[in-house]
């Protein structure tokens, strides 16, 4: 299942058509193996493929950014195996994925597959704190007719915070600055930072680091606090984190350096990572 959220929660981007993607150049390239190239194509060439097989040419096809074929296989794959958390929770990935490079209106089944996808693994399990997170950035994200709901998303916030201290302090700020209540947003913020006192910080995401990180330097300016979160980060990195290693990169050599301004990677922040913008917009 870690190789799953791994793929998912990079391929899934909340802004789908409706906001700012982070570009792909400012990730790491993905290298396409001749290895997996070849297993693509013998997976590829059996008639009657096996349930594993299914699951792993599916799973190469995303790895490799093949997202219409991958779709196609989970798609088949959370039908026939409709109670298979793992199943579910891809479909919605990749679907997400194809949503978020396609026009507004091509996009709309893929939001709808994505959507219900995530709710079934969110019932199949209701413990998995991935799912609820992703859930809480759709029902707050979307518009009211594709899915997206304040109460649903008030409900799931309340199941999140359930399962993580911190987490639920970071997932509270997010939804309050999601719908306009900034003091709400920074009391959140402000919890969740104070609830760690330093930056080994058990069963959280790497994307709490990089959250953690930011709210340490502008909330706290506490520079040592902040540099152990973005070198967290940039250590425990891996496809599916949200953030390019270069936006922690970028903030570990400017905390680390007096005179050190990127302003290409500072305007890059403001455009692609909104909680810098938000906090630099609302109160630095």
């Amino acid at each position: 299942m870690a190789l799953a959220q791994r793929l998912v929660l990079f391929v899934f981007c909340v802004g789908l058509a409706y906001g700012q993607r982070i570009p792909k150049a400012l990730f790491e390239p993905v290298v396409v193996t001749s290895q997996q190239q070849e297993r693509i194509y013998v997976l590829d060439t059996i008639t009657d493929k096996t349930e594993q097989q299914q699951l792993e040419l599916a799973t190469l096809y995303a790895r490799t950014q093949a997202y219409k074929p991958s779709f196609t296989l989970f798609e088949v794959l959370a039908e026939a195996h409709p109670n298979t958390y793992d199943y579910q929770f891809l479909l919605g990935g990749i679907a997400g994925t194809l949503a978020s490079e396609l026009p507004q209106m091509k996009s709309l089944p893929y939001i709808r597959t994505m959507k219900s996808a995530f709710e079934r693994a969110a019932i199949l399990a209701p413990d998995t704190l991935a799912v609820h997170l992703v859930l809480l950035e759709l029902y707050t994200a979307l518009p009211w007719v594709l899915g997206g709901s304040n109460k649903k998303a008030t409900k799931t916030l309340e199941t999140i915070q359930s399962l993580s201290v911190v987490e639920g302090f970071l997932a509270a700020g997010y939804f309050y600055r999601s719908t306009n209540k900034n003091k709400a947003a920074l009391v959140a913020y402000l919890k969740a930072v104070n609830e760690v006192d330093s930056c080994s910080t058990p069963n959280i995401s790497n994307d709490a680091y990089y959250h953690l990180g930011v709210l340490s330097y502008y909330l706290q300016k506490d520079i040592t606090k902040a540099l152990c979160f973005f070198e967290e980060y940039v250590a425990r990195y891996s496809d599916g984190d949200r953030y390019p290693k270069a936006f922690a990169r970028h903030y570990i050599d400017k905390l680390s350096s007096v005179v050190y301004v990127d302003q290409t990677l500072e305007a890059q922040l403001k455009t692609y990572d909104p909680l810098t913008s938000w906090i630099q917009n609302n109160f630095k």
